[in-house]
Order: C-alpha cells, then sequence, then structure tokens
C-alpha cells in the first residue's frame, strides 16, 4: 500500500513537471533577453488606454524577485506580489485536477471568481491613486 502511494506521488510529481517545464524554459528565455536586451513586451492595455492592467509589473515583480530585490518586486505589482502563493497553489492544484482527471469544484471556481474581482478592484484603485 505505501508503494503505491510512493508511486503515486511521484507521477503526479513527473507529470507536474511535465506540464510546467515548458513555462519555465520559456520564463527563463525571457528573462535572458530581459537581461540582455532590456527591451519588455509592452502593455497593450496601458498602451490603448494609459491606465494599468492588472497584469501590469508582473515582469518587472518577477525580474526582482529573480534578482532577491523584494521591496521593488513588491512595488511592482502589490497585489501579485503578496497572492503568489495562491497563484502557484492553483497551478498545482489544476495541473492535479488534470492529472486525476477530475472536475474544478465549485468551491475552487468560486474562489477563483472571488480573486478575479479582488484583481480587478485593485487595478482600479491603483489607477484613481
Amino acid at each position: 500500500m505505501l508503494q503505491s502511494h510512493n508511486n503515486q506521488k511521484r507521477d503526479f510529481l513527473h507529470y507536474l513537471i511535465k506540464k510546467t517545464t515548458p513555462f519555465i524554459i520559456l520564463g527563463v528565455v525571457y528573462y535572458i533577453w530581459l537581461r540582455m536586451t532590456h527591451i519588455y513586451i509592452p502593455c497593450v492595455f496601458r498602451a490603448i488606454t494609459g491606465y494599468k492592467c492588472p497584469g501590469c509589473g508582473t515582469t518587472t515583480l518577477c525580474v526582482n524577485i529573480l534578482q532577491f530585490r523584494f521591496s521593488e518586486a513588491f512595488h511592482a505589482n502589490p497585489f501579485i506580489f503578496t497572492t503568489i502563493p495562491f497563484i502557484l497553489f492553483e497551478i498545482v492544484y489544476n495541473v492535479y485536477l488534470s492529472y486525476t482527471e477530475k472536475r474544478m469544484p465549485l468551491w475552487n471556481q468560486v474562489l477563483l471568481g472571488v480573486y478575479c474581482f479582488a484583481i480587478l478592484i485593485f487595478d482600479i484603485i491603483r489607477n484613481v491613486m
């Protein structure tokens, strides 16, 4: 029984790595690109409206985290910075749901809806202030 449980954990970990590795590689390539060229992907929403979108500052946040400049990372996008644990949980949980071929439960759908509402409120407040 214990061996079966360990195999399931190892299989899930392998599945998690398989599903997330392409995004990690893409992130590393983008980070190297930024460090070499200092050319960031511009925010289309901000270019058109002049206002910050909910994700504005996320690239700067990630670069600052990788350079251990947490204060600057926080100031780039305080909402995303403080909810990183939630975002990571959702990534792992959704990979788990995919691995087990289960549907997302209602409580998680509601939680994601609340998160989206909260990030929109944050965005409105930071554009007004």
